[in-house]
């Protein structure tokens, strides 16, 4: 994974001296496998490229790795709010952690109703209490964050942050894994929208290597070990945003699962081998 993070850095600076070799090296493997299509379609695209004549690299965006950080805590709080276990408490809290979130949004303000809405349906609070939390988050929406109050901000008395959930002081804390994943890829540059292209790319056109897999000697197959397509493994890609969402369970658990899966590979019907 390291080794694939110095090249997604490397692909988003928006250098050519980077993006055409591994353009060319895709191209190369899609020639061996008799892909004359898909190898004419990434000469054409690198053609184009280098007729844009952009050279120089140029400093990385880092508004991709904060968005993402946010749309993770937003699906954990919202995950959160749709277990069992989760009273009309719990699910206050959880939307007293959501409306800042949902409030800096670019959405109107009829779809922000209706994402809360939807939240609390897919909660198990008593349907009475489902319309006393609506209108209260409703009110606080209106009001915005210029109120400053504890309840739109999260801020918490000593009492409060005692009583509260490891997941959610874990949210609130500066020194929270997430933030900490946040700040490294935001020093390395690495853009979430390279990344997923790099990897859909080249675990699809590559026989499920990567450049860093090819050279662990490990790669990527289907379960019914048939090749695996371009869609499908753009999709695997969405199992590193629940990776995340889980606070790093989702990586973690090829230690204790059966089969050595992580999520990703879970949500995709995929295994990571080690090649003889």
């Amino acid at each position: 994974m390291a080794i694939d993070g110095f090249f997604i850095a490397a692909l988003t600076s928006g250098s050519l001296i980077f993006v055409l070799p591994m353009l060319a090296y895709i191209a190369w493997a899609r020639w061996k496998a008799a892909k004359t299509g898909q190898m004419a379609l990434l000469l054409t695209a690198g053609l184009l490229m280098f007729i844009s004549n952009n050279w120089l690299p140029s400093l990385p965006v880092n508004n991709n790795v904060k968005q993402f950080t946010a749309s993770a805590l937003f699906a954990a709080n919202a995950l959160k709010m749709s277990q069992e276990s989760c009273d009309i408490v719990c699910a206050e809290d959880q939307l007293n952690l959501l409306l800042p979130q949902l409030h800096a949004t670019t959405l109107t303000e009829a779809e922000q109703k209706e994402i809360l809405q939807a939240l609390l349906d897919a909660s198990n609070v008593e349907d009475d209490s489902k319309v006393s939390l609506y209108k209260q988050a409703v009110r606080q929406l209106q009001t915005g964050p210029t109120t400053n109050t504890a309840a739109i901000t999260g801020a918490v008395t000593p009492e409060a942050d005692i009583t509260a959930s490891w997941w959610q002081r874990l949210q609130r804390s500066d020194h929270s894994i997430l933030k900490w994943i946040q700040g490294i890829l935001s020093d390395l540059g690495i853009g979430f929208g390279w990344a997923i292209g790099y990897f859909t790319l080249f675990i699809a056109w590559n026989n499920g290597q990567t450049i860093g897999k090819k050279l662990c000697g490990i790669r990527v197959v289907q379960l019914d070990n048939k090749p695996l397509s371009l869609w499908g493994a753009f999709g695997r890609q969405g199992g590193y945003s629940a990776g995340f969402a889980t606070g790093l369970l989702g990586f973690l658990q090829i230690y204790w699962d059966p089969n050595r899966q992580a999520i990703q590979d879970k949500l995709a019907d995929t295994l990571v081998l080690r090649e003889k």
